[in-house]
């Protein structure tokens, strides 16, 4: 018979518990990393080999399991303030895997780069870190998502052709 042995620290009082957004959010965690491996395994597989097929479709519904889950911690309610930048989180993941073309990509990433402080939560309590955790997580996600060929082969060749021109006689006017 096993020794039970505690993995709580001696000491500790407060523990964490999941509200109904932080559950649904650990479980788009391991979704996503499901569906990024997936991905992978494509990427660097013999697609047009007919034993790959299962291969295929099992990436794709991955990606609708994402996309089901981030909706899912969309729809959860708000308990708790440490579970507003998990939905926005969830939100920037389900937007930036809907991108079409290369300046959606680009404007996805520009957001996480530019607002730092809407994806993260800081604080010293057990919901804080684990929230922090959390969110620490979900960015490595995101930039291992923005780098995957899915949205980045077709795009990098649609942008080159694409590539919005300045013109220097736009001219504005505004009504008063």
């Amino acid at each position: 018979m096993a020794n039970m042995s505690p993995t709580t620290p001696s000491g500790v009082t407060e523990y964490f518990y999941h509200s109904p957004v932080s559950l649904r959010f650990s479980q788009l965690i391991v979704t996503l990393a499901s569906a990024i491996e997936a991905e992978r395994d494509i990427e660097h597989g013999l697609w047009c080999d007919p034993s790959f097929a299962g291969l295929l479709r099992h990436a794709e519904l991955n990606w609708e399991a994402v996309n089901k889950a981030c909706l899912f911690v969309l729809d959860a309610p708000l308990t708790r303030v440490s579970d507003v930048p998990l939905q926005k989180m969830a939100d920037h993941l389900h937007y930036t895997l809907g991108c079409e073309t290369v300046v959606e990509l680009r404007c996805a990433q520009s957001t996480m780069r530019a607002h730092p402080d809407f994806f993260s939560f800081s604080g010293t309590c057990p919901i804080s870190q684990r929230v922090a955790s959390m969110l620490d997580r979900a960015r490595q996600q995101f930039s291992e998502i923005c780098s995957l060929e899915m949205l980045t082969s077709n795009q990098e060749a649609e942008y080159a052709f694409n590539v919005p021109q300045a013109s220097a006689s736009v001219e504005m006017t505004l009504d008063a």
